[in-house]
């Protein structure tokens, strides 16, 4: 192997340990034997403590973890002040920066969960289409009346669907819930 190649392995090898040494947040309750571990990239929702004492919430996904504090969402004056703009203004670009100990409420979100929440949507879509299909062909009601129906079924499925996989925070500190950070599991 030439020099290059070394160079470029120990490059390599340094990218890789540096991308494996993020910390990671753990919300661990001793007295149920549960240690809850939160990345980076996986989203969670958090009931927390604002600056003025009033309770806030947010649904993102965690972005940065150190000691003393968890980034949820993108900083939006990275990109400059045009993106920061439009970021400000559209709720799906929510960033915030949250202090460990201002946390009140958490429940982390899955991918697993995230993407069955979207298929059950999305077999919402169809099957409603399907469902209403011959009530429309048939013409029995006014298209009013088909509207309101239509708009039953639709509200009526998104409850059901969000009642059954709620994105609320559902553990609280004050149950026994304690919150770390670093970069291997705490133990029990």
């Amino acid at each position: 192997m030439s020099k290059r190649h070394y160079i470029f392995l120990l490059l390599s090898i340094l990218f890789f340990l540096e991308s494996r040494a993020q910390t990671n947040l753990y919300f661990i309750n001793r007295a149920k034997h549960k240690i809850i571990e939160v990345r980076v990239g996986q989203q969670l929702s958090i009931k927390y403590k604002g600056y003025l004492g009033q309770t806030e919430f947010v649904k993102q996904s965690v972005t940065d973890v150190n000691d003393s504090s968890v980034t949820l969402g993108i900083d939006p004056e990275m990109f400059g002040k045009g993106f920061k703009t439009m970021m400000s203004n559209n709720p799906k670009y929510v960033y915030r920066k949250v202090m460990i100990k201002d946390i009140m409420a958490f429940r982390r979100m899955t991918a697993g969960r995230q993407l069955l929440k979207s298929g059950l949507m999305a077999g919402n879509i169809i099957g409603s289409y399907y469902l209403l299909y011959d009530l429309y062909r048939d013409n029995h009601f006014s298209i009013g009346v088909n509207f309101l129906i239509s708009l039953g079924v639709g509200i009526g499925t998104s409850v059901i669907i969000n009642a059954i996989l709620p994105e609320n925070p559902k553990y609280h500190l004050d149950d026994g819930w304690e919150v770390s950070t670093g970069f291997t599991s705490p133990k029990l």
